[in-house]
Parts: structure tokens; C-alpha cells; sequence
């Protein structure tokens, strides 16, 4: 026997104890996983039909047809007994949501003040992130409430792995997940665990959120922690530290996520230290690709000479000195403001190629086309850090927001603030030109989370993750 079949053997042996010891499970009658031992009936009353009965239950119509064998849903009968698959309760307990056109369960979720984790559970989506057209969501509004958490498999992981970690039978782990395909648990896929604490979190956490769902190169995601006690926390993701910054006793961080990275799977380690104890838990972060266009930019001979790797260097190197600033007070409230009124010339993310070259670089801010000498102005509030002229982003200003969240404004014809300033989001800060490396009058707006450059049109939008620490913060 090889050592690898020796190893294997204390866990081959463990898996045929359960297969003969744990009850057979139940499955539920509809092709998607009910409540284990729980058979929902309903009378078909005068007036209706199957479409608003389905409502009713918070399930579709084709699953009741298939469940009862109904091959014209259109035929039912007054007193025909029908067999409602994967019900959890009436309309006292369950509200039907039909998907619309680009709905996403998170926005569902706070539609009907929800957590999108508990619609998740409660409607067996084990992929939350792909909902289709005239799907029913079933929306939980009382008793009844789904309980459990999502889980994430990682590399090498089992499903009795996975069970044993949260605490959860073996055979309610499998119900909950599958009924009419092999119990295969895939490094990667979403595994509903029932009945387990929100994320099957050791002590002192309690839960933690994590958005978007998935992300996309040039993407912010914030991290929030909620614990049980002050903690000292410690996050990592992407070779890069977390830092954390705490607010009513909830820990909230922000991550970039470059515009290079590789579309896949990243883990992310969060560390809470508290009473000399440390508890670790991680969590899985897909990435996806941004789906960025390309653009030329040729250069005028005068300006060739700003293209100079020596030049880009020692620019990157001076702005290194403030683009990793992370001030745990936040300045900002509300959404951020555009910083001037201008249509949009150049998109964050971009692929560039300059005279010519190869297309190796991205455009790390926004473009807005607008005149030279026009008012540029805080998109929120701040202090200025950075307020100087550069080779090749011009005349510059940057503004640090806190929480690691600065912003840069390159190519100025004037600079109208000074370093230690206080700005209020609205204040005057510069005025647009065609300084350094620039073909014509224009404002470069360069936003920075943990010192790298992400899509600041995120955080204008009504969504964007500004609007984390806005939320009542309630796990």
C-alpha cells in the first residue's frame, strides 16, 4: 500500500461509519431541495390558479405542475389536493418576488430590507449570483426566517469536511445542496449549510459581509466585520494587509482591486485578536475580468521625453509616499460627487498603447473633457496631502478621505489649495489644464483604495461602497 492509500484509509473508513449510521435522508418531491420530512399540501380553492397558488407558496408554477403531475397548468379543479414542492410556509411567512430584467439578489435584498445571505438560503441558491428572468425569490417576512450560512469550498475540502467544521449533520448538509446529482463538492462552489452561525465563525466573530459578489478588476470591496467584543484585527488579501478601522463597534475595510489582476479564486485571512486569543477565519474572493476596450494615445514630440522610464519612476516613487496613507478617521459621508461637470473622455481601466507601442499600461483614472481654466471641485471631504507640480500627471493635487480612500487630480493650470487643508466636498481645489504628459486641456481624476487605483465612478454611483457605514449596522 502506497503512503498516500495509508493516509487516505482513517478517512475512507470514516465516510463508510456515516453511510451506515446517519438516517437516510429525505428528499423533497419538487426538483429542488425542500424542508427534510415536511410534505406542504394545498386545497385548490374557487378562483384559483396555479400562478397565483404558486405566489401563495413562494414557488412556480412548473414545479407544482411537475411535482403533481399536471401536463396543462392551465386544468386544475376545485378540491384537487396539490402537492406544493420545496414550500417553507404560506403567504403569512413568505412574500413572492417575480426577477425582473437586470435584478441582482443583492438589490432585492435591500428592496424588501433584507440580508442577501438569508434570501440565498432561503431560496437554495447555491450560486447567488445568478438569478434568471420570472424566477420566483421567496422573500422571508416573519417566522420562518432561513437560518444558516454560505460556504465557499476551498481547495482539497470535502463535504465532510465541511460539515464537521460548521457543526451540521452530514446528511443535512447533503439535502440542503442536491437531489438529483452526485454529491460532489467542487473547490470554489457554494455550499448551503443549514442551521449553522452565520459563516460558521469561532468566537469573537459573528459575521462578515463581503461585496460585491463577484468582483471585477478595477472593483472596490468592503469588508465588513461585526464581533461579539472589541477586537484587534488583522486582514490579508491579495499578498496585500487589510487595515481595518472601526465605527459603533463595527470593523470596516476597503480593498483595491487592480486592473491587472488575474481573473480566479483569492482567499482572504481575517484575524481577530482579542483577551490574548487569536481566531482566524477565510473566505473565498472571485475574481472576474473587467471587460476593459483599448485606446491609442500619441504623444506630441514635445512631450515624448515624459514617456521615459527613468521619469515615470521617480514620479510613481514621490506619489508612494501618499497614495498608501490609511487615516482611521473617515471624512467622507454620503455619496461622492463628480469633480467637475463634464462628459467623460477616457474610462477608468482602459488597456493603452502610446505612439504606437504595445498596449502593457492601463488608464488608472477618468478622463473628463472639459476646458482649460474650468473649477474643479471635492467630490467629498478631505485633507490635502499632495498639492505640487509633477513631470508627467502636471500640476497635481491629492486629497486623503480617510479610511485608505484618496483621490488625485492631475494636468491643473492652477492649484487653489495647500497641504494640510481641510476641504468640505464642493470646495474649489484647482483649475483644469494641459499639464505633463497631456494632448489637450482635461481633468484626470485618479482614485486610490489601499494605494491602488480603482474605478472612482463606483463610488459616485448610489450603490457604491461609501454607502457601507452609511447602513444601520446590525448583524
Amino acid at each position: 500500500m502506497s503512503n498516500n492509500q495509508s493516509t487516505n484509509l482513517p478517512f475512507l473508513l470514516l465516510v463508510l461509519l456515516l453511510l451506515v449510521t446517519l438516517p437516510a435522508p429525505v428528499w423533497a418531491q419538487s426538483g429542488g431541495p425542500g424542508e427534510p420530512g415536511r410534505v406542504q399540501e394545498h386545497v385548490v380553492a374557487a378562483g384559483e390558479t396555479l400562478f397565483s397558488i404558486a405566489r401563495r407558496y413562494g414557488t412556480t408554477v412548473d414545479a407544482i405542475a411537475h411535482a403533481n403531475g399536471i401536463p396543462d397548468p392551465r386544468q386544475i379543479f376545485v378540491g384537487q389536493r396539490l402537492v406544493i414542492p420545496g414550500s417553507l410556509g404560506p403567504v403569512e411567512t413568505w412574500t413572492a418576488h417575480i426577477v425582473r430584467p437586470g435584478e441582482t439578489l443583492s438589490g432585492i435584498a435591500r428592496q424588501y430590507g433584507v440580508d442577501w445571505r438569508t434570501l440565498a438560503l432561503a431560496n437554495h441558491l447555491v450560486n447567488p449570483t445568478l438569478l434568471t428572468v420570472g424566477q420566483v425569490v421567496r422573500i422571508p417576512t416573519g417566522r420562518g426566517m432561513a437560518t444558516g450560512a454560505l460556504h465557499a469550498v476551498q481547495p482539497g475540502e470535502t463535504l465532510l469536511h465541511v460539515a464537521f467544521r460548521y457543526g451540521v449533520p452530514f446528511w443535512e448538509l447533503l439535502t440542503a445542496n442536491w437531489t438529483d446529482r452526485p454529491p460532489v463538492a467542487l473547490s470554489g462552489q457554494w455550499l448551503l449549510v443549514p442551521g449553522a452561525r452565520p459563516g460558521g465563525m469561532p468566537s469573537p466573530f459573528i459575521q462578515i459581509e463581503i461585496s460585491p459578489i463577484p468582483a471585477r478588476q478595477g472593483d472596490t470591496i468592503t469588508v465588513i466585520v461585526y464581533t461579539e467584543k472589541p477586537v484587534e484585527l488583522e486582514g490579508r488579501l491579495f499578498d496585500r494587509t487589510v487595515p481595518f478601522a472601526e465605527e459603533n463597534g463595527v470593523y470596516y475595510a476597503y480593498v483595491g482591486v487592480h486592473a491587472f489582476t488575474e481573473p480566479g479564486l483569492y482567499e482572504m485571512r481575517l484575524t481577530a485578536i482579542a483577551d490574548g486569543e487569536r481566531a482566524t477565519v477565510t473566505a473565498a474572493v472571485r475574481v472576474e475580468a473587467g471587460g476593459y476596450g483599448y485606446e491609442r494615445i500619441d504623444v506630441p514630440p514635445s512631450r515624448v521625453n515624459l514617456l521615459d522610464p527613468r521619469v515615470i519612476a521617480a514620479e510613481r516613487e514621490r506619489l508612494a509616499q501618499v497614495r498608501a496613507l490609511f487615516t482611521p478617521q473617515r471624512y467622507w459621508h454620503g455619496p461622492f460627487r463628480l469633480p467637475v461637470d463634464a462628459a467623460i473622455s477616457s474610462y477608468f481601466g482602459t488597456r493603452r498603447s502610446y505612439n504606437g507601442g504595445p498596449y502593457n499600461s492601463y488608464h488608472e483614472g477618468v478622463d473628463f473633457d472639459i476646458g482649460a481654466g474650468a473649477k474643479v471641485y471635492a467630490p467629498a471631504d478631505g485633507v490635502v496631502v499632495l498639492a505640487e507640480p509633477l513631470a508627467v500627471r502636471g500640476n497635481a493635487v491629492v486629497i486623503d478621505h480617510g479610511w485608505g480612500v484618496l483621490t488625485g487630480y492631475w494636468h491643473l493650470s492652477q492649484i487653489e489649495v495647500t497641504v494640510g487643508q481641510r476641504v468640505r466636498a464642493g470646495d474649489v481645489i484647482g483649475r483644469v489644464g494641459n499639464t505633463g504628459l497631456s494632448t489637450g486641456a482635461h481633468l484626470h481624476w485618479d482614485f486610490w483604495v489601499g494605494g491602488i487605483n480603482v474605478n472612482g465612478l463606483r463610488w459616485v454611483a448610489a450603490d457604491g461602497p461609501w454607502a457601507a457605514p452609511e447602513r444601520p449596522a446590525a448583524p
